[in-house]
């Protein structure tokens, strides 16, 4: 079997689903982790092939991406209380980069959907609370989708959410430029991602998030998205830049479906803020940003449920 700086691949890693990346499980001392190969940037190894400025440019590029990557990486692990996935390593093999993270016995969202509506709200509180605390350290996540959050049964029997694959991930200060490409799924995609897309004007910030996963909450409640005219347009985005609305289901607890609607606002200036929803959902007004020095370990992963 392959090995790669340690971990014992189970198989070949795969590009399924995996947009700009490889992946797949591997073993290393007897744990089992998810391994992702991520296809850019590309370290140049081969030097004596390649003029000697282009291997100074590319390696300045790498050293860059390596060491935006460290501390991002850092910072969301300090953010995690159970309920972003733990990042385990990150390192250069050969002319590649990888990430490992903790594998995850997943169940689908039909199980979820089986589950008590009491179970599902605490499922969303707590994604509500540590997507918040990402933004609050000034993380962007910009690829939130049902996708990229892993259900699990924990030994209680109760069912917890765990936020996945920062790769889209950048700091606030730092947003992605008009003019530079900007990856995504399209069903979760924000109107002013889209805007900045085709204007090449324009930023993007912490809202986009939030649009995203009022989106992921509707799915979690309903097992759908929010109803618009399927005829008329393919994605969610389309519709609202079009000035109509998102029908946000009426069987959703009526906190809970005020709270969606205002998360699915067109402007995202109008968008409430993960902060001030974790304090709406708490019965106060706001919540205090957690401390940098907080042990993001001593919190067990259910104790958000």
């Amino acid at each position: 079997m392959k090995e790669i700086n340690g971990y014992i691949l189970f198989s070949e890693l795969k590009t399924t689903n995996s947009g700009f990346s490889k992946w797949g499980f591997a073993q290393r001392n007897g744990s089992r982790f998810f391994i992702k190969e991520l296809i850019d940037p590309i370290y140049p190894v081969c030097a004596d092939l390649l003029d000697s400025g282009v291997v100074a440019r590319k390696r300045a590029i790498c050293q860059q991406f390596e060491d935006r990557s460290k501390l991002l990486y850092h910072v969301i692990n300090e953010c995690s209380d159970g309920n972003l996935v733990h990042i385990e390593d990150f390192f250069r093999c050969d002319s590649h980069y990888y990430l490992v993270m903790e594998k995850i016995d997943a169940i689908g969202i039909d199980e979820v959907m089986a589950i008590p509506i009491e179970d599902r709200v605490r499922i969303c509180k707590a994604l509500v609370h540590c997507l918040g605390r990402l933004h609050q350290r000034g993380i962007v996540h910009a690829d939130i989708k049902l996708d990229n959050i892993l259900f699990r049964r924990l030994p209680s029997g109760k069912v917890t959410g765990k936020l996945i694959d920062f790769d889209n991930c950048f700091w606030e200060m730092q947003p992605p430029q008009p003019d530079e490409e900007i990856h995504g799924d399209l069903v979760y995609m924000a109107p002013e991602t889209f805007m900045m897309m085709q204007t090449e004007t324009g930023t993007i910030d912490r809202a986009i998030d939030v649009f995203a996963l009022g989106l992921v909450f509707h799915q979690i409640f309903t097992g759908r998205l929010p109803a618009f005219d399927a005829r008329a347009y393919d994605y969610p985005f389309e519709a609202v830049l079009d000035g109509a609305t998102l029908a946000v289901d009426a069987a959703i607890p009526d906190a809970w479906r005020d709270l969606i609607a205002q998360m699915l606002k067109t402007d995202p200036r109008e968008r409430i803020s993960l902060e001030v929803a974790e304090g709406i959902l708490k019965g106060g007004t706001t919540v205090a940003a957690p401390a940098a020095e907080t042990n993001p370990f001593l919190a067990p992963a259910g104790d958000l449920l």
